[in-house]
């Protein structure tokens, strides 16, 4: 019997199994073995050695549909996870009223120009060589027109010179001048009180410029009213521990006594007796297109009861992570378009931005841009044009195409850059009125039923 040969080493070699071969082996072994064991349904058909091929193919697209139908549900739960992340943090419950500034309140007289001021402002320039044509009461009509500055909506090229004026007026600065038309606060504030102690209204109230121009300011705390401020170190954080506080019970508060001379009316910026009660953020220009304004027509003869209500949000720091497209808000120090950021300022900015590149300067009851000077008559017809432009404002929305036109419609301004303010306070007011009588009425009130400030 022949004796079988040894195989040689190269042999050997190739009966040997390589790395990847054991490696695939070992897979192979261990996705059988988990499939056989797995709760999954459908899976230990894949590898069952009597399983027919039919059924194998008929379980591999049934698992296949099932991971995909998987993976598509949890990407869109992630989506919408991402649209709108939610964020969880714990604060202490409760907020303590003294962290709540009152409101800014401005006293406006519906009459924006004074007769005893106009008039002496009309004598003055009768007084000028360039205005010899006119008499005073030629004057006092064309300074009727200042008006323009308040209300452009009354413009008519074919019915006002505002050139005329202009050069009546001569050399003239458009605040200053507006300034000294409009009714002092000592003429229209008789009686004050805060917190139910009476003050003198001078300590209480300021003469302060809002969207309608010169008015009796309460508690409005922006710094100045010459420039819009650019800069941090104008405001911080910290200027919400000051301004005037209120319980907000109902016998506190701020409470005013109005006086209102109609021997002085002269020009109404709207067909009503009365003044305008206006509200504001303490911090923050009193315009109403900005959003940060309140309104109400306070008519003679009326004692006018405001309730307000203060609702605080503060946003935690711990959402400042999440993009500003889905948290839809900015806070105060994040914001490249201003350095202290609030939603109004920004829409505030906004449209002075748009009216200094139409018309090249800013209406004077509006803070000034740095390096745009103040509109004076001249300006009167570009400011009408763009007008009602100009207090409509678009702000995060995606720019209006181009075929709709509605820019030649009055579309408002696009303002993309302004989001709402992650931490704010919202005031909302309730209004009641109550017609009062002449103390020389049948049913004049004893002056021991009085109340002390009055």
């Amino acid at each position: 019997m022949a004796e079988k040969p040894n195989p040689t080493y190269r042999q050997r070699m190739k009966t040997r199994p390589t790395k990847g071969d054991t490696l695939l082996q070992s897979i192979k072994a261990i996705t059988t073995e988990y499939c056989k064991e797995s709760s999954i349904s459908g899976l230990k058909h894949l590898v069952g050695d009597r399983t027919p091929y039919f059924e194998k193919a008929i379980w591999t697209v049934t698992l296949i549909s099932a991971l995909i139908y998987s993976v598509s549900l949890v990407w869109i739960t992630f989506t919408r996870y991402y649209q709108a992340p939610l964020v969880t943090t714990q604060i202490p419950e409760g907020v303590s009223v003294s962290k709540i500034i009152f409101p800014a309140v401005g006293i406006c007289t519906n009459n924006r120009i004074s007769k005893r001021a106009v008039t002496d402002l009309a004598r003055k320039l009768l007084q000028e060589s360039r205005n010899s044509k006119y008499n005073e009461r030629q004057m006092l009509s064309l300074l009727f027109d200042l008006g323009l500055l308040y209300n452009l909506q009354g413009y008519n090229d074919t019915a006002v010179d505002v050139v005329a004026l202009h050069d009546a007026l001569g050399d003239y600065d458009v605040n200053d001048l507006m300034r000294n038309l409009t009714p002092k606060c000592e003429d229209l504030l008789l009686r004050c009180s805060w917190n139910e102690e009476a003050k003198n209204c001078s300590e209480l109230f300021d003469f302060r410029l809002t969207m309608n121009g010169y008015c009796c300011t309460f508690n409005y705390l922006r710094s100045s009213d010459a420039t819009f401020e650019e800069n941090n170190e104008a405001r911080s954080t910290d200027m919400y521990m000051y301004g005037n506080k209120s319980s907000f019970d109902f016998d506190q508060g701020l409470m005013v006594l109005l006086k209102l001379e109609e021997h002085d009316d002269f020009f109404y910026n709207m067909p009503l007796r009365g003044a305008q009660l206006q509200f504001s953020d303490a911090y923050d220009f009193p315009d109403a297109p900005s959003g940060s304004f309140s309104m109400q027509i306070i008519c003679p003869l009326v004692h006018m009861t405001v309730m307000v209500t203060a609702s605080f949000t503060e946003a935690s720091r711990d959402i400042q992570h999440v993009a500003v497209k889905l948290r839809n808000c900015l806070f105060y120090d994040e914001s490249s378009y201003l350095p202290f950021y609030t939603h109004s300022d920004c829409l505030l900015k906004c449209r002075m931005t748009f009216l200094t590149k139409r018309c090249n300067c800013t209406p004077f009851n509006m803070p000034k841009v740095k390096d745009a000077r103040t509109c004076n008559l001249r300006d009167v017809p570009c400011l009408s044009l763009y007008n009602a432009q100009a207090i409509n404002v678009r702000p995060d929305t995606d720019e209006v195409p181009s075929e709709l036109e509605l820019d030649l419609v009055s579309g408002g301004i696009h303002c993309p850059m302004c989001y709402p303010t992650c931490s704010k306070t919202a005031y909302s007011y309730d209004f009641t009125n109550v017609h009062i009588y002449p103390d020389d009425h049948e049913n004049a009130t004893p002056s021991k039923d009085k109340k002390d400030w009055l």
